[in-house]
């Protein structure tokens, strides 16, 4: 058994110190934010004061000293906005410090499952417990934008080839001795959390352009700019107040030509400027990564600019979102035409980039799931890098081989070793004794490898293969089947799987097999599966408790038999959970009845 005294000392020292200094750099950051609340709110009165007395004394100088107000008002908004987003940043890194905790001991304190990932009829997904409350998903999972939770979903579901294997593997070693770099790009993701559902409707309207007589209309924007003249020298009294209505009148009419236009685009994008200006910081993080991996280096060169643009068009959404303020509508907006220059900013930022966006958003997407198997690894640095292998014949060499979601204190390892397709495993052993749990440790550890993550054991070495699995079969109502004919239904696609040319073999793992049906016809189809099997594309692990199966085995050169057991000691049930070779020659169901209270004459 794997002790857990020494391991992860250094990851969880890290967690719990930098959870530390965040909460420090968060208190800070919120004190600062209040003294500049209270000081806005002070120019605020402050400028409501000077109108005031400009309304009633009639001197310029007074409306003067509101418009600096105004201007100092509008500075300190910016820089509170700049505080709340280092409190929230701070925040954050607390949040995913004590996420990362938690995790160490198996709990999972994010709400995000995956569930919405799972595949009724995927390979092996609902029983290897990829998805769901406790699964790999969470174990591994860090990602926090909607593009980075599919891309991660979509490597634990389809294995890579060994060349993508192999880059991942290199670049995951490299981030994983940058676990500072890993928290920052997370916490950055996470400063608006739940906005990229609008990235949808960003994408489609950076597709859209404006009509060509509207985008004419813009240029009249720059008739703004003799409003502010002519309020100017109203407010020194060379110019009559009349002038400046009329100026006044010409914006509102060229603002409410475009209103319609305005108001589309916000109401699809609500606060989306945040949004893109927190996936652009997330850019820039990422552009600073220093790796030197070949599989980073290929994504960053694509990403070149792509913070700095979408910090660019987010602050173009947030600029055209102070409309909503009144004071800034009427003092500000109108005389400026402030809407009409930030559409034509946004068209223009249309136009350059609405071709690399897609690019960038997948490369996003990358580097957080890559940050998902590299944070993986910092966390449990006793896990290794296996040695995927190309070979077209099924092999698997592994020592002290644990499964993932068993914490160290209670994970039993255990040794295997197949080479050769066309070979099946035949794993009796009585009720609780561990055969499922081996298979899910295999299965969970051949995903892991596949996808270029870390894996328990002290040695791993295989070839690529197709992950396939029987484990959970149910009946459904929906269908009108029973559980019997819905694992006839998967063997059925593991026969169609198996007789694909030029791929990996299928690695199967089949859980009590054909269970639904009595013990002659079980004993006689699974024998003719294996036989069949035998012939095709794939090797794999059958458990059952069928003596007379794994009896039949020991005369088939291509089947092995191994078992877990159990014993009675003062009638109490022993387990030690490892894999022995030959048949299991002890069951305990009698026992187990007897405990239950069921009579059963021994």
């Amino acid at each position: 058994m794997e002790t857990s005294s020494t391991t992860q000392k250094s990851s969880k020292a890290f967690f719990e110190t930098e959870k530390n200094k965040a909460a420090i750099a968060e208190a800070a950051a919120l004190q600062n934010f209040n003294q500049l609340a209270i000081a806005r709110l002070l120019v605020f009165f402050a400028m409501i004061f000077f109108l005031w007395l400009w309304s009633n004394q009639n001197q310029p100088v007074w409306g003067l000293v509101a418009f600096g107000l105004l201007v100092i008002f509008l500075i300190s908004m910016r820089r509170q906005q700049a505080a709340r987003r280092l409190r929230d940043f701070q925040r954050n890194l607390v949040t995913i410090n004590t996420d990362e905790l938690n995790r160490l001991s198996f709990r999972f304190s994010r709400a995000d499952s995956g569930v919405q990932f799972q595949e009724k009829e995927h390979a092996f997904g609902s029983d290897l417990d990829i998805f769901g409350e406790y699964s790999l998903y969470k174990l591994l999972n860090r990602t926090r934008t909607a593009e980075g939770s599919q891309r991660f979903a979509n490597w634990l579901k389809n294995h890579a080839d060994v060349k993508e294997i192999r880059l991942r593997q290199e670049a995951a070693a490299e981030f994983s001795n940058h676990p500072e770099m890993i928290q920052v790009l997370e916490a950055t993701a996470l400063l608006h959390e739940h906005a990229a559902q609008q990235l949808g409707d960003f994408r489609k309207w950076s597709t859209e352009f404006m009509d060509k007589d509207m985008a004419r209309l813009l240029n009249f924007r720059w008739f703004s700019v003799i409003t502010v003249i002519v309020a100017v020298l109203f407010l020194f009294s060379i110019l009559p107040a009349w002038p400046l209505l009329l100026c006044i009148a010409v914006n509102a009419v060229l603002i409410a030509r475009f209103k319609a236009y305005v108001d589309a685009v916000t109401n699809r994008t609500t606060e989306l400027g945040k949004t893109l200006v927190s996936y652009g910081e997330i850019l820039e993080v990422a552009q600073s990564f220093p790796y030197q991996a070949q599989w980073w280096l290929t994504r960053k060169d694509r990403i070149a600019g792509s913070g700095q643009s979408l910090k660019q068009v987010g602050a173009l959404f947030e600029k055209l979102d102070y409309r909503n303020n009144i004071f800034f509508s009427l003092f500000v907006g109108i005389p400026t035409l402030w809407d009409l220059f930030c559409i034509a900013g946004l068209e223009n930022w249309k136009r350059d980039n609405h071709d690399k966006l897609a690019d960038w958003l997948e490369v996003l997407a990358d580097a957080e799931a890559m940050n998902s198997l590299a944070g993986h690894a910092f966390a449990n640095p006793t896990y290794i890098t296996p040695e995927i292998v190309e070979s077209p014949e099924f092999q698997i060499d592994t020592k002290e081989m644990g499964h993932p979601l068993i914490p160290l204190e209670r994970r039993i390892s255990n040794d295997f070793s197949v080479s050769g397709t066309g070979h099946t495993i035949l794993v009796t052993g009585s009720n609780m004794s561990g055969k499922s749990t081996f298979l899910r440790t295999i299965g969970l550890n051949f995903v892991l490898a596949q996808m270029g993550a870390v894996v328990s054991a002290k040695t791993f070495k295989c070839a690529p293969v197709r992950v396939f699995s029987s484990m959970r079969t149910q009946d459904s109502l929906e269908e009108s089947t029973s559980s019997f004919y819905a694992e006839l239904k998967r063997l059925k696609k593991l026969l169609e799987l198996s007789d694909q040319n030029n791929v990996a073999p299928v690695f199967y793992l089949l859980d009590e097999i054909l269970k639904g049906t009595n013990s002659s016809d079980r004993h006689r189809g699974a024998e003719a599966l294996i036989r069949q099997l035998h012939m095709k594309k794939a090797s794999g692990l059958v458990s059952t408790h069928d003596l007379e199966l794994g009896e039949w085995g020991a005369t088939e050169s291509y089947v092995h038999n191994f078992h877990f057991r159990s014993d009675v000691e003062n009638g109490e049930l022993l387990f030690d959970y490892k894999l022995h070779d030959g048949i299991c020659k002890s069951f305990n169901a009698s026992e187990l009845m007897r405990m239950m209270g069921i009579q059963i004459e021994k």
